[in-house]
């Protein structure tokens, strides 16, 4: 009983160091700063910091947000914020006007309209 407890933990325990590999890289200031810490999960690509090894990401791809139609910084501070208020069939967004603050929200819509 004792070995298997042992192992458990062993176990365990390197899963949670596996887990907490990288982690500890510097974050970048500014509105990479919080794309890094916020967006990249959902919004990097393949082989980008935060992204995937493989294969696509579950957000679509911000390298020219800016150059859509209509997404201008106004626009996607508001939808940043809250995504349903700005397009109501949005699903997978999360709202953030409560994660970030206001000037935060405009940071990163600014550099976000910024990519064409």
């Amino acid at each position: 009983m004792a070995r298997r407890w042992v192992f458990v933990v062993v176990l365990v325990w390197g899963f949670l160091g596996l887990v907490g590999c990288g982690k500890n890289a510097p974050v970048a200031a500014g509105p990479q700063g919080i794309y890094d810490q916020h967006c990249a999960q959902c919004h990097a690509q393949a082989g980008q910091p935060g992204g995937p090894g493989i294969g696509g990401s579950r957000g679509p791809n911000l390298a020219k947000i800016g150059a859509e139609p209509g997404h201008t910084a106004e626009y996607l501070a508001a939808y940043i914020r809250d995504p349903k208020s700005a397009k109501p069939g949005a699903k997978l967004m999360p709202a953030f006007g409560d994660k970030l603050s206001e000037a935060q929200i405009k940071e990163l819509a600014e550099w976000l309209a910024a990519k064409k």
